[in-house]
């Protein structure tokens, strides 16, 4: 955890302090060592959250884009289990930001949980991901809009399929990989999937600061245009 109760103020690890944990009041410990991020562990063994992983620097440099007071919002159940959402927006919305593997059957759980909420995945966690979603967008018709995008089989690749069939946004999240595709950066972009029936995705790439934006103030999000193909003028016949 980022924060826990430090005489009652929510504060980051700070080496030697102890504290307690906002969601299940158990006592918690400053882990300030040199290999992992500093962080709250709690002293017992005992799960506060069984839906928390481990934080990584992907996790911890997405939250910081949002305020203090929106991040590892504690939330409980009605049976008592305390779930804890990595950022909850002013306007509601819960944004959750995926590093591990899960289950279908936890993402539902989530998604029904929290309800208005949206996945952030980060998709560096396996080598051959980048690759196959790649080459899953070479051979994949555009679709006919103005901003780019491409209409996929929801099995096209591996990150997609492990993404179907969930009801809330996801965007996936290859950090700076260059896809070498016209009028597209390779720095800034996040790509948006959106499942539709007939075992279908239509693959968007989106300015990342743009997904920031509309989730700090619901300002639009934006595509990147296509590429204007010109065609060649016939020659006239005499």
């Amino acid at each position: 955890m980022k924060f826990a109760l430090v005489e009652g103020i929510r504060q980051e690890a700070t080496t030697g302090i102890r504290g307690i944990c906002p969601g299940c009041g158990s006592s918690t410990l400053a882990k300030c060592g040199l290999k992992r991020l500093h962080h709250w562990a709690h002293v017992s063994t005992s799960i506060c959250d069984r839906w928390w992983e481990p934080e990584t620097e992907w996790h911890r440099a997405w939250k910081n884009l949002f305020p203090t007071e929106w991040q590892e919002i504690h939330h409980r159940a009605t049976d008592g289990e305390v779930h804890i959402a990595d950022v909850k927006a002013a306007s509601g919305t819960v944004i959750e930001f995926q590093h591990s593997a899960i289950s279908p059957q936890e993402r539902a759980s989530r998604e029904a949980f929290y309800g208005s909420m949206v996945w952030l995945v980060n998709g560096n966690r396996l080598k051959r991901d980048l690759s196959s979603f790649r080459d899953a967008l070479i051979d994949a018709p555009s679709v006919e809009t103005e901003a780019r995008a491409w209409l996929l089989s929801d099995r096209a690749s591996a990150i997609i399929e492990r993404w179907r069939g969930g009801h809330r946004p996801v965007f996936l999240d290859f950090g700076d990989s260059d896809f070498s595709l016209p009028r597209l950066p390779s720095t800034g972009v996040l790509w948006r999937l959106k499942f539709t029936p007939m075992g279908r995705v239509i693959v968007t790439p989106v300015h990342r600061l743009s997904v920031v934006d509309h989730l700090l103030s619901g300002a639009p999000i934006r595509g990147f245009r296509r590429p204007i193909i010109k065609q060649a003028r016939s020659r006239p016949r005499f």
